[in-house]
């Protein structure tokens, strides 16, 4: 064990809470309802993307690469034999993140998603520590990471296969460490969408602490609709919308960019084989994780898998 479980260490007595999940799966949101919490405290004013504890520090490595490779990096799954490698790692991450809390906050919020795959190496050096993950359909995740993604670094930046792999990837690596957590809580993104009062109420018992319910009405329960019509229809209902939208606005330049046009011009073409890839190389493994290729608003109660296989646990660790 390292050295960090000692009580004078000035984490010690500390209830640090560690967020993770892929990006776009909401938990940009949940640690906001967290952090809005009297009793609770999330990383402000720290001048990084999303005020994300990885970019402010040099203890460990962040996410490497983009939002559809990181987690097959070498450096992206970390445990307990990485954290006992930097005896005065505890030290290091403290003084990182320390001034940016309000340290008379009974829960301390830090939200990353690579933390999805770093929780036995931080549970190693913070060992009073607890660990939200949130999930969401690996489908849903990865239409919506294109369309989230910017005119330098568009659609064609992130192959839509590719994306599902590195979901299932990341969440096969996750499945297996949550094995070795000690506190645990797993919500489905399509849950919290859909019973939100139920779901932070799960939170707030956790976390030991009281949810505004005012956050409730953060959660909108209609967000993932438009990619379950996309995934759906193959495209077709929002390509027509935007060719019609980029013939009327010609010669002005406030209508749908040209790159944009030809890209859902690409997935209307494409995500018909999109499928089929998906449904014969990954639909298996999607399926030992819960969700459902034809389902996209549906979820199963997350258990744990390991090598293809979900693993009912003794104690209700959801």
């Amino acid at each position: 064990m390292s050295g960090t479980r000692t009580s004078s260490t000035p984490w010690y007595d500390r209830r640090i809470t560690f967020v993770g999940g892929l990006h776009r799966s909401g938990t940009a949101l949940l640690a906001r309802i967290i952090s809005a919490s009297p009793d609770a405290s999330g990383l402000t004013g720290t001048g990084a993307v999303m005020d994300e504890g990885q970019h402010i520090q040099d203890t460990y490595v962040g996410g490497l690469g983009n939002t559809s490779e990181w987690s097959f990096h070498p450096h992206a799954h970390l445990t307990e034999e990485d954290a006992r490698r930097v005896p005065d790692a505890g030290a290091r991450l403290w003084a990182s993140w320390s001034p940016y809390w309000d340290l008379d906050a009974a829960v301390l919020v830090e939200k990353s998603p690579p933390n999805l795959t770093k929780m036995r190496y931080f549970q190693e050096i913070f060992p009073r520590s607890r660990f939200i993950v949130v999930t969401r359909h690996p489908i849903v995740q990865a239409l919506a990471v294109r369309k989230w993604a910017t005119s330098t670094r568009g659609r064609f930046t992130y192959g839509f296969p590719r994306l599902v792999e590195h979901w299932v990837h990341a969440h096969d690596v996750f499945a297996e460490d949550a094995l070795h957590i000690e506190n645990l809580l797993v919500l489905r993104y399509e849950h919290l969408m859909r019973e939100p009062e139920r779901e932070l109420g799960r939170v707030a018992k956790f976390l030991g602490i009281e949810v505004d319910t005012a956050a409730i009405g953060a959660v909108d329960a209609g967000r993932s609709n438009r990619y379950a019509e996309l995934w759906r229809t193959g495209g077709r209902g929002e390509l027509a919308g935007r060719v019609r939208s980029h013939v009327g606005n010609l010669g002005s330049r406030r209508g749908t960019p040209r790159a944009d046009l030809l890209r859902d011009v690409t997935d209307a073409a494409l995500l018909p084989r999109y499928r089929n890839v998906v449904n014969e190389h990954l639909g298996d493994r999607i399926r030992a994780h819960g969700y459902d290729l034809n389902a996209l608003d549906e979820a199963t109660e997350w258990a744990p898998v390991v090598h293809g296989t979900p693993v009912i646990l003794a104690a209700d660790r959801r």
